[in-house]
């Protein structure tokens, strides 16, 4: 694999991100520049992977007593005082499997425990399921924790994973 870093996400990325965010729609929720621009402003963790000059992956991550209205940062919200909410992690399709999540999931749980938040949470579709994001998190060590129905078409797994020092 080609040298990669992974950095804050600028205004010069948003353009790549949004197509990237679009590419993954079917698993993700749509986003445009307002929207990006106000997730960015609510989230604490806003990062993406360059390779060769271009965006190859993000993640968005959203610390306790946000603003947010996404349902299922709000359920966690609700039962956690302390946590990093994963609102959305993206791999362009051509760096899939070369383990771009992996990295952003290890530079996270590091900010996570250098800012004393000692778990990470998601939510992952399960009708209808998305099974690498499933197989993805059951990797880490996530663990459902609840499930949340937003319709009779789309129910999803909240799920949490502890962290340790």
């Amino acid at each position: 694999m080609e040298a990669f870093t992974i950095r804050t996400m600028t205004p010069s990325d948003h353009a790549q991100v949004l197509a990237l965010n679009e590419y993954s729609v079917a698993v993700l929720s749509p986003l445009d520049q307002a929207a990006l621009d106000k997730l960015i402003s609510q989230s604490s963790v806003h990062v993406v992977v360059e390779v060769a000059g271009q965006v190859a992956a993000f993640l968005l991550a959203v610390a306790p007593d946000s603003e947010y209205a996404s349902i299922n940062y709000q359920w966690f919200d609700q039962h956690y005082d302390a946590f990093l909410y994963v609102d959305r992690i993206v791999v362009h399709h051509e760096y899939r499997a070369q383990r771009l999540g992996h990295r952003l999931y290890e530079y996270l749980t590091q900010w996570a425990l250098e800012h004393d938040y000692p778990r990470v949470c998601a939510e992952i579709d399960i009708q209808p399921p998305n099974l690498a994001s499933l197989q993805f998190h059951a990797k880490w060590g996530f663990a459902a924790v609840s499930e949340l129905a937003h319709n009779h078409n789309k129910v999803v797994s909240l799920q949490i994973k502890e962290l340790s020092a």
